[in-house]
Protein backbone atom coordinates (compact mmCIF):
# COMPACT_ATOMS: atom_id res chain seq x y z
CA UNK A 1 0.00 0.00 0.00
CA UNK A 2 0.96 3.75 -0.31
CA UNK A 3 1.53 5.71 2.34
CA UNK A 4 -1.23 8.30 1.84
CA UNK A 5 -3.92 4.86 1.22
CA UNK A 6 -2.41 3.65 4.81
CA UNK A 7 -3.37 7.14 6.51
CA UNK A 8 -6.86 7.36 4.83
CA UNK A 9 -7.37 3.60 6.12
CA UNK A 10 -6.11 4.74 9.83
CA UNK A 11 -8.56 7.58 9.61
CA UNK A 12 -11.40 6.04 8.62
CA UNK A 13 -11.13 3.42 11.22
CA UNK A 14 -10.34 5.60 13.57
CA UNK A 15 -13.37 8.37 13.03
CA UNK A 16 -15.53 4.53 13.22
CA UNK A 17 -14.17 3.29 15.87
CA UNK A 18 -13.81 6.94 18.41
CA UNK A 19 -17.47 7.57 16.97
CA UNK A 20 -19.18 4.62 18.52
CA UNK A 21 -17.27 5.09 21.73
CA UNK A 22 -18.47 8.89 21.83
CA UNK A 23 -14.96 10.26 21.36
CA UNK A 24 -14.05 13.34 19.06
CA UNK A 25 -11.03 12.85 16.80
CA UNK A 26 -9.20 16.14 15.41
CA UNK A 27 -7.17 14.62 12.31
CA UNK A 28 -4.56 17.18 11.16
CA UNK A 29 -2.23 15.50 7.84
CA UNK A 30 0.61 18.03 6.22
CA UNK A 31 -0.73 18.76 2.78
CA UNK A 32 3.05 18.05 1.99
CA UNK A 33 2.94 14.39 2.53
CA UNK A 34 4.57 12.85 -0.51
CA UNK A 35 3.32 9.54 -1.62
CA UNK A 36 5.55 6.59 -1.21
CA UNK A 37 5.31 3.10 -1.24
CA UNK A 38 5.12 1.23 2.36
CA UNK A 39 5.94 -2.73 2.13
CA UNK A 40 3.89 -4.51 3.84
CA UNK A 41 5.90 -4.65 7.37
CA UNK A 42 6.28 -1.04 7.29
CA UNK A 43 1.78 -1.00 6.89
CA UNK A 44 0.99 -3.84 8.97
CA UNK A 45 3.09 -2.18 12.25
CA UNK A 46 2.55 1.58 11.67
CA UNK A 47 -1.30 0.35 11.40
CA UNK A 48 -0.90 -1.54 14.54
CA UNK A 49 0.50 0.94 16.52
CA UNK A 50 -2.14 3.50 15.78
CA UNK A 51 -4.50 1.18 16.23
CA UNK A 52 -3.36 -0.11 19.98
CA UNK A 53 -2.91 3.48 20.46
CA UNK A 54 -6.46 4.85 19.81
CA UNK A 55 -7.58 0.89 21.69
CA UNK A 56 -5.41 2.74 24.97
CA UNK A 57 -7.61 6.17 24.77
CA UNK A 58 -11.22 4.06 24.19
CA UNK A 59 -10.41 1.17 27.06
CA UNK A 60 -8.48 3.82 29.80
CA UNK A 61 -8.44 7.22 29.16
CA UNK A 62 -11.69 8.62 29.83
CA UNK A 63 -11.41 11.14 26.91
CA UNK A 64 -13.60 13.09 25.42
CA UNK A 65 -11.32 14.52 22.43
CA UNK A 66 -8.29 12.92 20.31
CA UNK A 67 -6.13 14.52 18.25
CA UNK A 68 -3.73 12.71 15.99
CA UNK A 69 -1.12 14.78 13.84
CA UNK A 70 1.01 13.53 10.91
CA UNK A 71 4.03 14.90 9.79
CA UNK A 72 6.59 13.85 6.99
CA UNK A 73 10.16 15.66 8.03
CA UNK A 74 13.28 15.00 6.24
CA UNK A 75 11.97 11.09 5.42
CA UNK A 76 10.84 10.50 9.27
CA UNK A 77 7.08 10.21 9.72
CA UNK A 78 5.89 11.77 12.60
CA UNK A 79 2.48 11.21 14.23
CA UNK A 80 1.46 12.55 17.60
CA UNK A 81 -1.55 10.87 19.43
CA UNK A 82 -3.03 12.81 21.98
CA UNK A 83 -5.83 12.70 24.23
CA UNK A 84 -7.62 14.70 27.08
CA UNK A 85 -8.34 11.78 29.43
CA UNK A 86 -7.23 11.03 32.93
CA UNK A 87 -3.04 10.39 31.57
CA UNK A 88 -0.99 7.76 32.30
CA UNK A 89 -0.60 7.96 36.22
CA UNK A 90 -0.03 4.30 37.40
CA UNK A 91 0.32 2.96 34.20
CA UNK A 92 2.59 0.57 33.94
CA UNK A 93 4.34 -1.02 30.75
CA UNK A 94 1.46 -3.16 29.62
CA UNK A 95 1.45 -5.57 26.74
CA UNK A 96 -0.19 -2.97 24.12
CA UNK A 97 2.67 -0.68 24.69
CA UNK A 98 5.41 -3.57 24.45
CA UNK A 99 3.88 -4.47 21.61
CA UNK A 100 3.56 -0.98 20.34
CA UNK A 101 7.58 -0.41 21.29
CA UNK A 102 8.98 -3.88 19.46
CA UNK A 103 6.63 -2.82 16.36
CA UNK A 104 8.48 0.67 16.31
CA UNK A 105 11.63 -1.00 17.03
CA UNK A 106 10.78 -3.53 13.51
CA UNK A 107 10.60 -0.41 11.81
CA UNK A 108 13.62 1.49 12.95
CA UNK A 109 11.49 3.52 14.34
CA UNK A 110 10.74 5.42 18.23
CA UNK A 111 7.98 5.67 20.32
CA UNK A 112 7.49 7.55 23.74
CA UNK A 113 4.55 8.29 26.29
CA UNK A 114 4.30 11.24 27.77
CA UNK A 115 1.65 13.27 29.83
CA UNK A 116 -0.44 15.44 28.34
CA UNK A 117 0.53 19.32 28.48
CA UNK A 118 -2.85 20.02 30.51
CA UNK A 119 -4.45 16.34 31.29
CA UNK A 120 -4.51 13.40 29.31
CA UNK A 121 -1.46 11.35 27.45
CA UNK A 122 0.88 11.99 24.33
CA UNK A 123 1.79 9.49 22.11
CA UNK A 124 5.36 10.02 20.13
CA UNK A 125 5.48 7.88 17.31
CA UNK A 126 9.12 8.70 14.56
CA UNK A 127 9.67 6.49 12.06
CA UNK A 128 12.24 7.24 9.40
CA UNK A 129 10.67 5.69 6.24
CA UNK A 130 13.53 5.17 3.97
CA UNK A 131 15.71 3.77 6.74
CA UNK A 132 12.70 1.76 7.64
CA UNK A 133 13.22 -0.22 4.64
CA UNK A 134 16.42 -0.90 4.63
CA UNK A 135 16.15 -2.38 8.05
CA UNK A 136 13.68 -4.55 7.19
CA UNK A 137 14.98 -5.82 4.06
CA UNK A 138 18.78 -6.51 6.42
CA UNK A 139 16.49 -8.55 8.50
CA UNK A 140 15.46 -10.36 5.42
CA UNK A 141 11.51 -9.16 6.22
CA UNK A 142 11.81 -7.28 3.25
Amino acid sequence: ASLLEALSEMEAEARTRLGAAEILLNWRQDDDIVERRLDAAQHLHLFRIVREAISNVIRHAQAQALSVRLAVVAQILRIEIKDDGVGMAGDGDGRGKSNMRKRADELAGHITWRDGTLRGTRVLLSLPLERASSALATKGIA
